[in-house]
Formats: structure tokens, sequence, C-alpha cells
């Protein structure tokens, strides 16, 4: 090869590799960094977008919906959405409605409203923790509200306004008087982005609703037939007579007519709030009459003969009550005026059979005097937040005489439980060997063993805290033929 020719291919060659590089570096330039916005969701980025402002206008135009269910103006973007500004390079942005979509398929947008923290702040160590509760409002002034009616449902409406207007009242008369009101659980309000999606309550009504019923669903509702009364309708539909007016406001009392055809509520209250009362009470009761048994052994064995009726007495007693949505928690017995003295009842039988052997017409009060029947037999009150379904108290319980005070067996019998019983604690059992049973529940000690016979009036415990209890109280149940029966029903 001429060795010009060759010079000439060198420098033609190393002028194309000049030309090449820079035509690389040329390419290379052309990807400009741009200032863009990575939107993430819930913590994942979904894309890139060029204006965050354009996404925000894009939902609220898209959203026209919410804003007319809602009366708003604007609607927001999730409260799970983030968008963060950074500098790229290669990366392509996307239409703002694609991320609208993507968004929109997980998530739900927000509006202005209120959230509200329903915290439970007892120390109960029967009970788990509960859960905090949120709920959504546009209008904090309805919260307010709403707790206002809750809490007429529980309370008298007359001594209700006599707490409010501060009215004197004289402690010493008969009556009622509430000292104090107040929801026991912390509620806070804060104002935020909430779900449009979510249940927001726009009424006072509505949400009075939720914080007495528990539910979001629609009343359960009855027809009222001829022959209804409001203690049938409550009983057959396993409520008790007193939840039953408190989800039907618009009906006085118990005894109040009802037309055929009307519309009752028959909707489990499951209250999401507890309204506590504490109250100053006079009252003037009956004090039950003592029965005096006097063995003859002349007479043959079920001889029985009254030489002497009993009298019924009566009282003037002031008590300290406190109640938990209408149902009683506490009570202490401030002071008793005797206002006239009980005549015993004295009775001849015939002697004994060497057993102890209950009577079916004489029963003892198992307490001592100046007490209080906290809960009744039948459905009860569902007063406790997440108890749903109808609840049946096989017994009475009976209060406000103080841990320690003594329990009495209320009939000769053997005892045939004393110790420990699933949920009432220390208990003692006795069979009257008559068809009856007698259960003596939440006791502080238990002074009898099982087997032993007890004649009726004897001392077998004392009244305790013990189990699933709210206090110190006695939880009385009897037994016959092997089905509860009221207790009160053989005084």
């Amino acid at each position: 090869m001429n060795k010009g020719v060759g010079i000439f291919l060198v420098i033609l060659s190393f002028a194309l590799s000049i030309i090449l590089c820079i035509g690389e570096s040329a390419s290379y330039v052309y990807y400009d960094a741009q200032n863009v916005y990575r939107v993430y969701l819930n913590g994942s980025s979904i894309g890139i977008i060029e204006e965050k402002s354009d996404l925000e206008q894009y939902i609220n135009e898209k959203q026209e919906n919410l804003k007319e269910k809602y009366n708003v103006n604007e609607v927001y973007m999730p409260t799970g959405l983030q968008i963060k500004n950074e500098t790229t390079y290669n990366e392509q942005t996307e239409d703002v409605s694609s991320i609208y979509n993507k968004i929109s398929e997980e998530e739900d947008f927000t509006i202005d409203g209120y959230v509200v923290k329903i915290t439970d702040t007892s120390e109960n160590d029967n009970e788990e923790p509960k859960e905090d509760k949120y709920i959504y409002i546009l209008d904090k002034e309805i919260l307010s509200e709403a707790i206002n009616d809750v809490v007429r449902s529980f309370v008298d409406e007359q001594e209700y306004e006599d707490y409010l207007n501060e009215t004197t009242q004289d402690p010493t008369a008969k009556g009622t008087i509430i000292e104090n009101v107040y929801i026991k659980e912390q509620i806070t309000i804060r104002k935020d982005k909430i779900p449009a999606n979510e249940t927001i309550y726009q009424t006072k009504q509505e949400l009075a609703k939720y914080l007495l019923f528990g539910t979001k669903e629609e009343n359960k509702t009855y027809k009222v037939k001829s022959e209804d009364t409001v203690s049938s309708i409550a009983y057959d539909n396993e409520m008790s007579t007193e939840e039953f007016l408190i989800a039907n406001q618009d009906i006085a009392d118990e005894n109040a007519l009802l037309y055929k055809g009307q519309e009752v509520i028959i909707s489990y209250i499951n209250p999401v709030i507890t309204v506590v009362e504490e109250t100053h009470t006079v009252s003037e009761e009956d004090v039950r009459f003592e029965t005096i048994e006097r063995e003859d052994d002349t007479q043959y064995i079920g001889y029985s003969k009254v030489i002497q009726k009993g009298k019924k007495g009566r009282s003037l007693i002031t008590r300290k009550l406190q109640k938990e949505n209408g149902k009683i928690t506490y009570a202490f017995i401030v002071s008793t005026e005797v206002l006239k003295e009980p005549v015993d009842r004295i009775v001849v039988t015939g002697q004994n059979t060497g057993y102890a052997v209950g009577s079916t017409t004489d029963w003892a009060w198992p307490t001592v005097r100046n007490y209080t029947i906290t809960e009744y037999f039948g459905y009860g009150l569902r007063s406790e937040i997440g108890e749903t379904s109808s609840r049946m108290h096989e017994g009475i319980d009976i209060a406000g005489l103080g841990c320690g005070t003594p329990i009495f067996a209320i009939n000769d019998g053997t005892v045939t439980i004393a110790g420990t019983y699933y949920g009432l604690g220390y208990a003692v059992e006795i069979n009257h060997n008559n068809g009856y049973k007698s259960l003596y529940g939440h006791m502080n000690s238990v002074l009898v063993s099982q087997g032993q016979a007890v004649e009726k009036g004897q001392v077998i415990g004392t009244m305790g805290n013990t189990g699933y209890s709210y206090g110190c109280h006695l939880h009385l149940q009897l037994e016959y033929g092997g089905s509860y029966i009221n207790p009160l029903s053989v005084y």
C-alpha cells in the first residue's frame, strides 16, 4: 500500500471515531433533568406526574357526586396518599387520569369533617380492654346534641331538667335528686380529612341512634296486635320492659295503651357510650316481717298452724345510687328511719324428720334489712358496650349492705356446693329437699361445707364482690323442678 494512502486512512478513521463519540454524547444529553412529583399510596409508588395541583384538581372535578351528597365544595386525596417532589432524568410521567384510576380502586377520597374518638377508661379486671371507636361527622355541634339525647333516654326528664337548671331541692323530702351525670368514656374530637365512603353522620338523630343501638343498620320493628301489651311484646322479643321503653321513647310507660297496627321498635339497645347517673333518693318502703317457727313434738310431721299473723313495717330510707345506662351498679344506704316496726309471724310446726326439709310456704330473706334490689329476675337491660344478644337474669341481685355482711339460708336443707362457681365467684348451693334449690353467688367468704345440713336463717357466708361482679352484692337464684324461677315469688 502507498504510504500516503495509509496515513490518509488513519486520519479518516480517527476523525470518524470523534464524530461517533460526539454523536453518542449528544444522544445522552437529550434526557434533561425533570422536576416531577412521585405519588405514593400507602407507602408504595404508583407513578409520577408533572404537577401535584393537576391531580388535586382532577379528583375534585371527578367527585361531583360526593360534593352533592355531603354538600361540600371540595373533595380531597385519600389520607394514605403522599406526593413528593423529586428530580428524574429518564422516567416518563403519567396522565393524572391514570393515577386517579389507580387511587379510586384502592382508597376512599376524603372531605373536610371531624373524627370523634371514643376511648374506654374503665378498669375492670373481668373484661378485656375495649377497642377505641371512631365516628365521622361533618358538624361538630351534632355530637353534643346526640349525646344529650342519649342521656335523656336513661334519666328521668323532670329530674334531669332540675339538675341542668340547678334547682334547689330538699334532700330530706321523698323523691330523687340527680347529683351528677357524665359520660364514662373519654370522647375527643378533631378536625381532619375523613374518608367519604365511610359512614358519616350528618344529623343528630342519625348519630343518637347509633350511640344508643350500637349499629348502623335499620331498627327491627313489630306491628302491634290487638291483644299485645308493652310487657308481652318485650318478653316475646327477649327484652326487658325498661329496654323496650328506652327503644320506644314515645311510649310513656308499661301501662300505656297500644293500638292495633302500631309500629314499635324491638331492636336491642347496645350503647356505644355509658351514661353514668349519680342520685340521692328518699323513699318510704315496706319492711319484711320475720317468720318464727315453734316445733311441737305432740303434732305429726307436716302439721303447721299460724298462731300470729305477720305484719309489714315501714321505713324511710335515704340512698345514694349510681346507674350506668339505667342499670344500678352501686347502692349505699345513708340513713334509715323506722316509721312502723314489723310484727313477726309465728307458726307452730310438727316435729322434725331427722334431716333438714325446707318449708314450701315460709322462706327467710337472705340478707339483713335495708337492702337494695339492683337487678330483678328476667330479661336484663343490656347496658354494657358490646353486649348484643338477649340476656336472661336468672335471679335477683341484692346490694347496698356492704362487703362482709351476713348471708342467710332462705330455708332448711343440705349444702350441695360450697366453693367457687363459674361466673359467681365464691358460692353456696342448698338443696331444700322439697323440689327447691337456692344458689348464693359473689360471696366474700363461705362459712358452710358441702354435705352439711343447714337451717333457715343460718349464716352461710358473707356478701362480696367475687367472680364476674360489678360491685359488692348477693346474686340469689331459686330453682324448682330443674327450672329457674323468680326468687321473689316465694315471699
